[in-house]
């Protein structure tokens, strides 16, 4: 959802933000544009949620069998036209190319590296880079990063990726998230979200 107006705290009236408008106004174009597509072009992500953050923990969830479910998904998009490529033959050759990457040495284990984002790219598409800084200090900063680009983890099968969304960054502290006025994702989080974009 995107919030387009706020009420004035006198008169109660809506008061728009241009800038959200604009970004409805640019879903609404997006959307239309993409329903045009045929199914070959058009890319998809399948984002992994992870928590507590930890490798065991990427693409869990009580009673679900995740990694089956997006291997029947993935076969199906195929079957529809979706430009989906190099699928492992099994359940389990599908996690292991998300979760266990020979060449990773980074912050979160052996997750697979989908994409390196510089940090002069990062600043250039990310329109709330600067903003973070208050929270998080200067990119690339500590998390998702080998201490040069932002790290976006995942793995891609053609137009398919399959993305593990960044921790939160505050796990050893969530109240601050939930109540501090100033709490902020921090710039692997925001890295990721800007490179589906």
């Amino acid at each position: 959802p995107i919030i387009y107006a706020g009420r004035d705290g006198q008169s109660g009236r809506a008061i728009p933000m241009q800038d959200r408008i604009n970004a409805l106004a640019t879903r609404a174009l997006n959307w239309a544009r993409l329903r045009k597509k045929q199914n070959a072009e058009k890319k998809v992500c399948i984002c992994l949620f992870q928590f507590p953050p930890d490798k065991g923990n990427v693409g869990t969830a009580a009673y679900l069998d995740v990694f089956g479910s997006i291997f029947s998904v993935l076969k199906k998009l195929k079957e529809e036209g979706y430009s989906v490529e190099d699928i492992p033959e099994s359940i389990e050759g599908l996690q292991k190319s998300v979760l266990d990457d020979p060449l990773a040495s980074f912050s979160m284990s052996d997750l697979n590296v989908g994409y390196r984002m510089s940090v002069d790219e990062y600043e250039k598409l990310c329109p709330y880079a600067m903003d973070l800084r208050e929270n998080w200090g200067a990119p690339p900063g500590t998390l998702n990063t080998d201490g040069k680009d932002l790290l976006i983890y995942g793995k891609r099968f053609g137009n398919i990726f399959l993305g593990v969304q960044p921790t939160f960054g505050y796990e050893g502290d969530p109240m601050r998230l939930l109540f501090a006025k100033s709490a902020s994702p921090h710039h692997g989080f925001a890295a990721f979200y800007t490179y589906l974009e």
